[in-house]
């Protein structure tokens, strides 16, 4: 069992592959979230569903959650976010959370408070304001506005930890954010949902661990071949179109290469992978163009980074 108060105080960072898959419901990945955690600080990148079951599930010391950052809002980054702010109140959060995002996160935010208000009133007359404290069950939306699409900008900046927000091309969601996070010396960047573009490169320079979404297309291309026979054409055209805002295996190996990445850990698994064959099948070709380390992500993997003396 993970040692929470070890993790929270060891100096280390600490990060926690919650949900590696896409939208495509299956028994092995759910969907997208990343958990980050130093010097006290206790991050979420993005909430799928099913996410902060895992984060319960693995003893993350949920109750120091301190912010939950968002990369866009399609359901399957931002499904779990009451659990994660109700769930992390119920076990002891005593601060508001905030809640980071692009322009619109207020009315993502606003409408889980409204899904939960009922929830958290029954909670507070059952056990007390003694136990829940009704302050510190709220969301604070913390809107991002990035004015020059190739900067970056310094979103948080607690106990040596920063992250930084830039843009990313998951159009037509607009804006949509990849994050970097640096704590001292290592370099984290999460892509979101994206095309590689070069902006991306530029924000993925000299990072240690890089989490780049892809998705098959030659998996999904046989599947749309067989819906084809199968006349299921509204499935079709979904299929066909999520090719044209996200990556491919290739393309993440790309990436790495030109942002000389050390380590390439692969999510939003799509479709799901059923096997060792599909897994194969998955990232054919991936380490011909990337001669580092490829890592096929997988729900509730642990990575550690250890302090390094100074960034290059």
């Amino acid at each position: 069992m993970i040692s929470q108060d070890k993790i929270l105080k060891d100096g280390k960072l600490h990060i926690f592959l919650l949900g590696s898959g896409g939208p495509l419901n299956n028994n092995t990945r759910v969907t997208s979230s990343i958990a980050v955690i130093g010097n006290g600080e206790f991050i979420l990148f993005d909430v799928g569903p099913g996410t902060f079951r895992n984060a319960d599930v693995m003893r993350l010391p949920i109750a120091n959650l301190s912010a939950i950052f968002l990369t866009h809002f399609h359901s399957d980054h931002i499904g779990d976010l009451g659990e994660a702010n109700m769930l992390s109140w119920v076990n002891g959060r005593n601060k508001p959370l905030e809640v980071y995002g692009p322009m619109g996160i207020e009315k993502v935010v606003n409408g889980f408070i409204m899904a939960y208000e009922l929830d958290t009133e029954y909670r507070i007359a059952h056990h007390g304001s003694d136990i829940l404290q009704p302050e510190f069950s709220k969301l604070m939306s913390k809107p991002i506005l990035i004015e020059n699409y190739n900067d970056r900008k310094l979103c948080f900046d607690r106990n040596e930890l920063k992250i930084y927000a830039f843009e990313v091309d998951h159009s037509p969601v607009k804006p949509a954010f990849g994050y970097r996070i640096e704590y001292k010396g290592n370099v984290v960047v999460i892509t979101g949902d994206t095309i590689k573009t070069e902006n991306l490169v530029k924000h993925s320079q000299n990072t240690d661990l890089l989490f780049c979404e892809a998705i098959s297309y030659e998996m999904l291309n046989n599947i749309i071949t067989g819906a084809n026979k199968l006349k299921l054409t509204r499935y079709v055209r979904i299929l066909t179109d999520i090719k044209n805002y996200h990556m491919e295996p290739i393309t993440a190996a790309k990436l790495a290469k030109e942002a000389k990445a050390k380590k390439l850990v692969i999510i939003h698994i799509t479709p799901p992978l059923t096997n060792e064959f599909a897994e194969k099948m998955y990232l054919k070709g991936v380490d011909g163009i990337f001669d580092g380390e490829v890592i096929l992500g997988s729900d509730c993997m642990k990575f550690k980074l250890d302090p390094k003396k100074e960034l290059s």
